[in-house]
């Protein structure tokens, strides 16, 4: 994750010192200067604290953009403290008035989901514009959305669309997995299985999670072609394996229903020890409370046949999976 998240904030920094003289009433960036620097080193080593004083220094004193941005990540992520969106969305709104493009965009989330001021799609629609213009080329996904659900606006699928392909094409991974969604789950009008299956097979040749769960929906759905249910489960566990939290259960689920083993006609060892994993990751991280107790469910069913010696190695695979880069 640290080593993710420096190259994160120094695509930031690059993507803010190109787009600094654009900004209405640029002002001098400090993210070069030896404070903001020791700010940086300290977050990609994991000092917490001493990153956070660093940014909160060049935030306040220096009004520096990428700072509020990075405050920002930590209020939103936790890091070394506790998470609070409404926080994190003001100096996600400070730092997209100081020309963060990222920021921008996250000040349209949440305007959104009315995080940090009342719900406002006009204002969401503002954000993203501007996130947009600025090289965050998915944005312009966001705001087809509140076109497809019209939110804030007039429905328009057709015009949804218009404002997502470009992004798509130019190999945006979010962009493809937004335009996946409007041909799946978007207006009757525009519905269309191939479409959706095209453009999530296009985000998972880059090992997009989500495109993953999405195919094994599709494939598992799917009445106008016979797919085998190791091709479902192979996406399921694609997805999982690449930590996508809701295609845990799915995983674990189609695992346990496996077909049997021809020679014992009981569900194969592989099976039942995949099925155990995924299933205790669906406990242990998933958010939905229904998942949750079906996973139970079956894995009192997987205990009741599993050797309980397999429990130790088998638990241990499954912290490894879930902790932390």
């Amino acid at each position: 994750m640290k080593i993710a998240l420096w190259m994160f904030l120094c695509a930031a920094t690059f993507l803010s010192d190109v787009l600094a003289d654009k900004v209405s009433g640029a002002k001098e960036q400090t993210s070069n200067s030896l404070a903001m620097k020791n700010a940086q080193d300290a977050l990609a080593s994991g000092n917490y604290e001493k990153a956070f004083s660093g940014y909160s220094d060049a935030a306040v004193h220096d009004n520096n953009g990428l700072a509020q941005f990075s405050l920002g990540l930590f209020y939103h992520n936790g890091w070394g403290r506790e998470t609070d969106p409404v926080v994190a969305c003001q100096w996600f709104e400070k730092a997209g008035q100081n020309g963060i493009p990222t920021a921008q965009h996250l000040t349209g989330v949440c305007f959104e989901q009315g995080t940090h001021h009342t719900e406002d799609p006009v204002a969401a629609a503002n954000w993203f514009q501007k996130a947009a213009q600025a090289g965050h080329i998915h944005s312009y996904c966001h705001l087809a959305n509140l076109l497809m659900t019209g939110r804030g606006f007039p429905k328009d699928p057709v015009k949804a669309l218009e404002l997502c392909r470009p992004a798509a094409q130019q190999n945006s991974i979010p962009a493809q997995i937004w335009m996946g969604k409007f041909y799946l789950q978007g207006d009757l009008a525009i519905q269309d299985i191939q479409k959706a299956q095209h453009w999530f097979a296009t985000a998972a040749q880059k090992q997009a999670p989500e495109a993953f769960y999405y195919l094994g929906l599709i494939l598992q759905t799917d009445l106008s072609a016979k797919h085998t249910p190791k091709e479902i489960r192979q996406m399921f566990e694609q997805a999982a394996a690449l930590k996508y939290v809701p295609a845990y259960f799915q995983a674990g689920k189609h695992f346990y229903h496996a077909e049997p083993d021809p020679k014992t006609n009981q569900l194969s060892a592989e099976h039942l020890a995949k099925a155990y994993l995924w299933l205790s990751a669906t406990i242990q991280r998933s958010e939905n409370s229904e998942e949750i107790t079906a996973a139970k469910v079956i894995l009192e069913q997987i205990l009741a046949v599993m050797p309980q010696t397999w429990l130790a190695e088998l638990d241990q695979k499954v912290a490894q999976h879930l902790q932390e880069d």
